[in-house]
């Protein structure tokens, strides 16, 4: 039994770790400043190591904003990137009004959100994950948004920006998810997916 925990632990350690590369994509080449992402953990790799013993292999900086019994969620993020979004004018505003630190770094921001996340889910967690700021606020201020089949989030305005962005973040995850069929080796499959941009992906109709 001990043998066949083993097989089960591995393949799961596999499994997550192909899905965390998929769904990061567009955060490991640049496009996204982070992804929010469940990570679930099986019975036998809680008790060899837990998340980080998957987590180290993505190579990818994280925040845990909450922990289970059955795994966590965490802000897997671009630091260049996530630090660019932070900084553009309409997000610093929109934080500024959350409580956040106007002049605060990315790991401050970061603290600042998991603090507010131990309270419950912290929406303004779109400002960290790529979603346009006006969308962030208009689902904060329960604005009236609009929707279509696909959408990732709720949309304010006529859409037109986050659209664009929902199909680059898409397009990079089926990309990827690709790659990850084609190719064994962790870092060869960071490496073809660290080379997407936006041509790239505009090219292959996101």
């Amino acid at each position: 039994m001990g043998e066949d925990w083993s097989l089960i632990c591995s393949r799961h350690r596999e499994d997550t770790l192909s899905y965390l590369t998929v769904k990061t994509a567009a955060v490991r080449c640049g496009l996204k400043p982070g992804e929010l992402l469940r990570v679930p953990l099986c019975a036998p790799c809680r008790r060899a190591g837990g998340p980080e013993s998957v987590l180290a292999r993505l190579g990818l900086p994280y925040r845990v904003l909450e922990r289970t019994a059955t795994g966590l969620l965490a802000v897997f993020y671009h630091p260049a990137k996530l630090a660019e979004a932070l900084r553009a004018p309409e997000a610093q505003a929109l934080l500024k009004r959350l409580g956040y630190a106007r002049t605060g770094s990315t790991s401050e921001a970061l603290d600042a959100l998991a603090a507010r996340w131990a309270s419950g889910p912290a929406h303004e967690v779109g400002l960290f994950i790529g979603y346009p700021p006006a969308d962030v606020a208009a689902f904060l201020e329960a604005t009236p948004g609009e929707g279509a089949p696909g959408d990732r989030w709720r949309v304010a305005g006529d859409g037109t920006h986050s659209r664009r962005l929902m199909r680059l973040y898409r397009t990079a995850e089926l990309l990827a998810a690709d790659i990850c069929s084609a190719v064994r080796g962790t870092t060869e499959r960071f490496r073809r997916i660290g080379l997407f941009d936006e041509t790239t992906l505009l090219g292959q109709g996101a």
